[in-house]
């Protein structure tokens, strides 16, 4: 029953990825017609590497340990654990930062006489690093012909930042109403911004502490389970029955909403965007 139940989950887990696979190599039709799912692809298509991580340690952990119930516990851990040492916190600073140079750089542009699209144009080479893969893109739709407030919205969704909706709501009442003096607009969204830095700084350096913790317990949670198994074959020798694989998918259930619970009191709520309901709108 066990070795039925092992090859299963391996084949749903191969096919699984063999899908994702093609899925992912497929090309996007249709990529000017909706914004959302290419913008929904992209971020999936992001996560491909960590689904492949997770599918091919669900494979080895559940060949390994003969428990079926092994194979999705180990997929979510290799799946979720990582995002607990990532740069999430640290690259949205970085990312504020970079919108605000940026919007500085359209300013400046502005300023000597330029039109904005000519400005975004120029300044999306250049612009700050965390930001200038979506910059090239949003001038590679408005050389392309793309209406440009579709464009600016399509830029506004990729970077996912209240931030950039905010820079992106400037623009678009420029394209649409004329608005004037948007150089000044952009100055002081510039400088809203970098306070904004400047307190997502602060709120970061009062968290460090609770991070730090949730890491704490991983590492030694990790450690502490692949010492049983390499160590205590005879304790973990009960898992291997069904009544076993019943209490370890509770533990491992347990854990999990533990974790994520932690996790969630380490980080801050996602902020509420501006331009959402537009996007989607596309």
């Amino acid at each position: 029953m066990i070795s039925a139940a092992i090859v299963a989950c391996g084949l749903g887990v191969g096919l699984g990825v063999v899908g994702m696979a093609v899925w992912w190599a497929m090309p996007s039709e249709g990529a000017g017609r909706s914004g959302p799912w290419v913008a929904t692809r992209v971020r999936v298509r992001a996560q491909g590497p960590r689904i492949a991580f997770a599918a091919c340690a669900a494979v080895v952990v559940g060949v390994a340990t003969g428990w079926p119930v092994a194979a999705p516990i180990a997929a979510a851990a290799a799946y979720g654990l990582p995002k607990l040492l990532d740069r999430t916190a640290v690259v949205s600073i970085e990312k504020l930062e970079a919108i605000a140079t940026w919007t500085e750089m359209l300013q400046g542009t502005l300023a000597a006489s330029a039109g904005l699209t000519q400005a975004i144009v120029a300044t999306a080479p250049v612009s700050p690093a965390p930001i200038r893969a979506s910059a090239g893109r949003l001038s590679a739709r408005l050389n392309a012909g793309t209406h440009p407030r579709d464009a600016l919205l399509l830029f506004a969704d990729e970077l996912g930042d209240p931030s950039v909706d905010r820079v992106v709501c400037a623009l678009v009442l420029a394209v649409s109403a004329r608005a004037q003096r948007l150089g000044d607009l952009l100055s002081a969204l510039a400088d809203s911004t970098r306070e904004e830095v400047a307190l997502r700084l602060r709120i970061e350096t009062s968290r460090s502490s609770v991070r730090s913790g949730v890491r704490t317990v991983v590492v030694f949670s990790v450690a502490f389970a692949a010492g049983l198994t390499l160590l205590a074959h005879a304790y973990l020798e009960p898992f291997g029955s069904d009544a076993g694989q019943a209490v370890l998918c509770v533990v491992g259930l347990l854990y999990g909403v533990g974790l994520a619970a932690m996790v969630a009191l380490s980080r801050p709520p996602a902020p509420v965007r501006l331009l959402g309901h537009l996007v989607a709108d596309l």
